[in-house]
């Protein structure tokens, strides 16, 4: 467990710290390139749910369990995932989003789909292959979000050598620092069930 907190905890601060190459800054994926990055996430998955919990002006990470599924939707254009997380109260949290790779704006696209079946684009993304990252940002615009979410939310996935991969939701306080809200470590089930 310490090891993987390190890992996310210097993946964080070298994405928030590192400037970006003229490589990083130039090269447009091809949608084969992008489809190959969203496969990555496809599949069935065991999700250890970690929620950042305050209590007296600290706070910490409580772990909970879930499951997601990650399957390919309108004709291969999205990935759709669907989840349950439990919460530390006990109550359990499902919620859905989709994510697509727009070739016209050249970036992933975090959205969700309004009652017409119409696209909302809530947060761009752009990888990061450096550092084997997805990190998506807020989206302005009156339709993207309401007034309860925070502008400065951060949304990566941050894919790791053995097929697993982490999602981590941060902010940025008036301060400037960076704080994780949750973070979330996608296992396949047969190793889930091995601990």
């Amino acid at each position: 467990m310490k090891k993987v907190m390190t890992f996310l905890l210097a993946v964080v601060l070298l994405m928030g710290a590192a400037p970006e190459t003229q490589a990083q800054k130039s090269k447009t994926l091809t949608s084969k390139e992008a489809d190959e990055i969203l496969q990555r996430i496809v599949g069935k998955w065991q999700v250890s749910h970690f929620v950042t919990e305050y209590d007296f002006e600290k706070s910490k990470l409580v772990e909970t369990k879930g499951t997601a599924s990650f399957g390919k939707a309108f004709q291969g254009d999205y990935v759709h995932e669907q989840f349950e997380l439990e919460q530390p109260n006990g109550s359990i949290l499902q919620g859905d989003g989709f994510i697509r790779y727009s070739e016209e704006n050249s970036q992933f696209e975090l959205v969700q789909l309004d009652k017409k079946g119409k696209s909302i684009v809530l947060m761009a993304g752009k990888w990061y292959p450096l550092y084997n990252t997805l990190l998506f940002t807020h989206v302005k615009g009156d339709k993207q979000w309401s007034k309860k979410n925070d502008p400065n939310m951060h949304c990566l996935y941050l894919f790791k050598d053995d097929g697993t991969f982490l999602r981590v939701n941060r902010t940025i306080d008036k301060n400037g620092n960076c704080i994780v809200l949750s973070q979330d470590h996608y296992s396949y089930p047969e190793v889930a069930d091995l601990r």
